[in-house]
């Protein structure tokens, strides 16, 4: 068996997470948290292949969470409701789904982060 691409929701509001999760949980394993802590932690670790990043998260953005996406080589797009949050969030231009989204939308997001279709499972 192939092992699906690691997709880490950072999104604050669970209905939005769930629906992320939901859209992406046949093709991608996702693991969803609510504070740019708690992606610091996982993104320390190995096996993020995407992080999809809500840009008003309630303890805001740590500054030190995109250098650690960029280090880790783990590809950032960022989702909000208002597209001047992302302003001053990375030095250079992050892909961008502006909420409410399409899930064909976040989907086609997703496949051109990670470089086309996810494997299918074996």
């Amino acid at each position: 068996m192939l092992t699906r691409p690691h997709i880490l929701v950072v999104e604050d509001d669970p209905l939005v997470a769930e629906v992320i999760a939901a859209a992406l949980d046949d093709d991608y394993a996702t693991t969803l948290v609510e504070t740019s802590a708690a992606a610091l932690r996982l993104l320390a670790g190995a096996g993020i292949d995407l992080m999809l990043l809500d840009c008003t998260l309630p303890d805001g953005i740590d500054r030190e969470l995109i250098p650690a996406a960029d280090r880790a080589r783990v590809p950032v797009v960022f989702m909000s409701g208002d597209p001047r949050r992302m302003e001053g969030l990375a030095a250079q231009p992050r892909p961008f789904i502006l909420k409410p989204f399409t899930l064909v939308a976040l989907v086609a997001a997703v496949e051109r982060e990670i470089g086309g279709s996810a494997p299918a499972a074996a």
